[in-house]
């Protein structure tokens, strides 16, 4: 079977279609599983195939700041920022929440060297692909993969350092049980941080929850919705100090969106799913964008 440089294998159309329409299928039964599996289920049906990657398996839209050639530099540098507000090094004992494919928790023990990353997650390929991956890189010893709920987090009280969620706590039942749950296993003293897409206005947030209180299948009424000042609110009143979010929405939507032109032309992209090229695609991008922000939050325990 021929691979690609992330390890995906190389289809004929014939392949590629029935795949497509398999997904297709799956993601149309996600709204009538229980709300506590659906997310879960549509990044296992997304899987490695339908990434717009170069040669990784990062999951995240990057931080363009300074210019990074490709989606993976931009992803790295993302995962770089995390480190550094976190302020992450050989001591820490650090729990991501929401880890992908590793590529984040790979970077983060290469460059700023915990002593130990345990990775928690819903989506059972994801963990099941990132720890076969920490062997093959000989990083299991300091990589940990487990199932866990951002909501019930499966670790002891004040047994971490930092819990970082990098562009995956928008996809948490409750950002206030999240954070709840992150004080919690937190020591004194410790970190939380999280890279997330929030509304831009309280005044979209609170019209996300109108339209999920209709309380179809799938739907998000029991979610909690924040703008970037509701977000630092919300870690205050978990009991955080020290409490800082900013945006960098300028540098992740536009240029993201320059790239992504020219990225969804080359030959390699022509294996993800039609409705995800479309739903990244420039136009698609110039009607959601505006109304999304991209915030960087950080909250310490209290000592």
């Amino acid at each position: 079977m021929t691979l690609t440089t992330a390890g995906i294998p190389v289809e004929d159309f014939r392949t590629r279609s029935r795949r497509w329409a398999k997904e297709c299928y799956e993601w149309s039964k996600v709204p009538f599983l229980p709300s506590s599996q659906r997310v879960g289920r549509v990044y296992d049906v997304v899987g490695p195939q339908n990434l717009f990657g170069e040669d990784s398996l990062f999951i995240n839209l990057g931080y363009w700041r300074d210019n990074p050639a490709t989606l993976d530099e931009a992803s790295k540098d993302l995962a770089r920022l995390v480190a550094r507000e976190a302020e992450l090094g050989p001591d820490d004992i650090q729990l991501d929440v929401g880890f992908g494919y590793g590529d984040q928790d790979f970077l983060w023990a290469e460059e700023f060297k915990p002593k130990q990353i345990i990775g928690v997650n819903i989506a059972v390929e994801q963990i099941e692909i990132a720890s076969r991956r920490a062997v093959e890189l000989g990083l299991d010893h300091r990589i940990h993969y487990e199932y866990g709920s951002a909501i019930d987090l499966p670790r002891e009280n004040e047994s971490c350092t930092k819990v970082t969620a990098l562009e995956s706590a928008f996809h948490f039942p409750s950002y206030t049980k999240f954070f709840a749950e992150a004080y919690r296993v937190l020591r004194p003293g410790g970190k939380l941080v999280t890279a997330d897409i929030v509304p831009r206005t309280n005044r979209a947030s609170k019209a996300i929850v109108q339209i999920s209180d209709r309380r179809l299948p799938g739907t998000l009424h029991e979610r909690d919705f924040f703008d970037i000042h509701h977000y630092r609110q919300a870690l205050i009143d978990a009991g955080f100090s020290n409490v800082t979010t900013y945006s960098i929405r300028r540098e992740v939507y536009a240029p993201l969106a320059t790239y992504l032109t020219q990225r969804l032309r080359d030959h390699d992209m022509r294996r993800v799913n039609p409705a995800l090229r479309l739903a990244f695609s420039r136009p698609a991008l110039t009607l959601w964008g505006p109304w999304a922000d991209y915030i960087i939050a950080i909250g310490t325990k209290k000592p």
